[in-house]
């Protein structure tokens, strides 16, 4: 019987590989267990369109990624209203939401938190280096805080 493999499993395929495997072993252990489903033509199409779809999110993920660098290539990204001491030592540091929400400001592009990489704490007023990351692509920015 062929199935679509639904996860990972060792020693027979990785997700979304079509395999012929025994009837038995196919209905008593991987389509009962949720692992695999019936790779029937209804299936298999549906199967096509969702890894198209997939792939799709992928590649506007990082079309909106690289036009999101070109403008910040062009524009500063600055966070101000932070509270800070006379020696320019923030009271509260710099969060990944804080450095998104900036860039949203300057470029109206909005990034997940998630895909700011912070060295250290932004615990200082001044120019401070900033990684931004989209899937395998990783960028460097500089924000000034204020």
């Amino acid at each position: 019987m062929k199935v679509i493999l639904l996860r990972d499993i060792a020693k027979l395929g990785k997700r979304g590989e079509v395999k012929e495997v025994a009837n038995v072993y196919a209905i008593n252990v991987l389509i009962k267990k949720g692992e695999a489903t019936e790779a029937t033509s209804a299936e298999l199409a549906k199967w096509k369109q969702k890894e198209d779809s997939q792939k799709q999110k992928k590649e506007n993920a990082t079309h909106t990624f690289a036009e999101l660098i070109q403008k910040l290539r062009n524009e500063k990204v600055i966070i101000t209203g932070k509270k800070a001491d006379a020696k320019g030592q923030l009271f509260a540091s710099i969060k990944e939401s804080d450095i998104a929400d900036a860039i949203y400001k300057v470029s109206s592009l909005s990034i997940d938190p998630k895909q700011i990489i912070l060295q250290g704490n932004i615990k200082s007023v001044g120019p401070h280096e900033v990684e931004l990351k989209q899937g395998i692509q990783r960028e460097k920015i500089i924000i000034e805080v204020k």
